[in-house]
């Protein structure tokens, strides 16, 4: 039992570095690259503690990085967990019920073209089964949303 216990402690311990580590890599909101315009943010989800417990994380561009009237052309969300336990992610815009689900660790889509970039996006992720991992699972997680410019502003 005290071996339980300490592994359990051992594992919290080590997710929470892991977390505050992924906290102090957070990008900056915007970014050009080759004449795209995107805004991009990592975040890492409160602890899981049980099966299809919901934890929904907000990704967002910083307030006035984005030209008012700009439209999502793509999304890119990445996430990534130590462990073996399946983990069912869903990406979602605003606060709508819009959402594409997430299958491996990555997925790169233009559901959301059209829609407005300076809207938050949401990964919202569930354990649905643990397959030898412990609580609590907390779940890195990545958004680059890149955009169009409105045409008044081209």
């Amino acid at each position: 039992m005290a071996a339980r216990l300490k592994r359990g402690v051992v594992a919290a311990v080590a997710c929470a570095l892991w977390a505050a580590a992924a906290l102090a890599t957070v990008q900056p909101a915007a970014a050009r690259t080759a004449g795209k315009q995107a805004w991009t943010e990592a975040r890492v989800s409160p602890g899981l503690h049980s099966l299809n417990q919901a934890a929904t994380v907000q990704h967002e561009p910083r307030a006035g990085t984005v030209p008012r009237g700009a439209v999502i052309t793509q999304v890119l969300a990445q996430r990534d967990y130590a462990g073996s336990a399946d983990v069912k992610t869903s990406l979602c815009w605003g606060t709508s019920g819009r959402c594409v689900d997430i299958t491996g660790r990555a997925l790169n889509t233009r559901a959301f073209e059209g829609l407005d970039a300076s809207q938050p996006m949401r990964l919202v992720h569930r354990v649905t089964a643990w397959r030898g991992s412990h609580p609590p699972l907390y779940v890195k997680g990545n958004v680059t949303v890149w955009y169009a410019l409105p045409e008044a502003v081209r």
